[in-house]
């Protein structure tokens, strides 16, 4: 009996040493660090700039209040953290993939904010929409737990320029009718509208001189904690829009906006509403309701609204 227990024992050792020279001797005990890709970094009216986007694996953004993004890239299908104010600059070009969700930071008042020039290409598809929506967890989200989606463009605006609230690179207006911000087609925008100072907040999407190349449809707003979309100036089409539950109106029109929408859906929460008092539609040619020119005149066809009663 003795005999055989030595002999199990020193099989057992064989076997053990062996399989440790072959564990020394495998390829995958490479230790060479990978090469840290290299970007190229530059300064843009005091901002950080650089020709990538995408930092710390899934961020949106290098972590600044604000980030100039100055290159061409796809972002992957995957789920993205936005983090702070990033601008798409001027010749800057931005798609996204299908199926991609995109989570606006709330202690940075992530906002993502295409410049006049820059293009923001988001194609998402019936059965993979691109979502952008709170960063909070499922059953915490609220109205305004980000920023939002402002596009800028070179269309006609009644003063000539003009800069969105919230934003210091958000200057818009030209006289190109027809200049072309990008893509957004099954897209929704949920939970935006953060509050940047005192009853001022950013829309769910703001659309700011945007021309009539741009190409908007099958895009739904939901929870924002101002208007769900709002245009100043611009000529810009868009068809199959989706106004849910937003806190101020639901489409808001100003500065010569002559575009058109066709088939809109408002539905309104009775417990929702701006103490300036909350529409389907607000309207206006400007601020002070001059004749400026191009006067606003939009064109809406087809739109149902679904809400509560107004009862003055």
């Amino acid at each position: 009996m003795r005999k055989n227990t030595i002999k199990v024992w020193a099989l057992s050792a064989m076997s053990l040493a062996t399989a440790t020279t072959f564990t020394a001797c495998s390829d995958d005990d490479d230790t060479t660090p990978a090469p840290r890709p290299e970007y190229n970094w530059s300064e843009d009216g005091g901002l950080k700039a650089c020709d990538n986007l995408i930092f710390e694996g899934n961020q949106i953004g290098n972590g600044d209040n604000e980030f100039v993004f100055k290159g061409k890239q796809t972002l992957k299908k995957g789920t993205y953290l936005l983090k702070g104010w990033v601008y798409i600059a001027d010749g800057a070009e931005l798609t996204i993939e299908p199926g991609t969700i995109i989570k606006g930071d709330k202690q940075t008042m992530a906002s993502l904010i295409v410049e006049r020039g820059g293009k923001l290409i988001a194609q998402g598809t019936p059965s993979e929409p691109i979502v952008f929506t709170s960063e909070e967890a499922k059953d915490n989200r609220r109205l305004g737990d980000w920023g939002g989606l402002i596009i800028c463009g070179k269309a006609p605006h009644n003063a000539s320029e003009a800069q969105i609230e919230g934003g210091q690179r958000t200057k818009h207006g030209g006289n190109n009718a027809h200049d072309n911000s990008g893509v957004l087609s099954y897209v929704r925008v949920e939970f935006a509208g953060y509050p940047f100072a005192t009853d001022q907040e950013i829309n769910g999407i703001t659309l700011g001189s945007v021309g009539d190349g741009t190409k908007i449809d099958h895009v739904q707003v939901s929870y924002s904690n101002d208007d769900s979309f709002e245009w100043f100036g611009g000529t810009v089409n868009c068809k199959h829009l989706i106004a849910y539950k937003g806190w101020d109106d639901d489409f808001d029109t100003d500065n010569g906006f002559s575009g058109s929408v066709q088939y809109g859906l408002i539905v309104r929460d009775s417990k929702l509403a701006d103490k300036s008092q909350s529409n389907g539609f607000e309207s206006d040619n400007d601020a002070s309701g001059s004749t400026a020119s191009p006067y606003t005149s939009a064109t809406f066809s087809n739109i149902t609204m679904v809400g509560p009663k107004a009862v003055d």
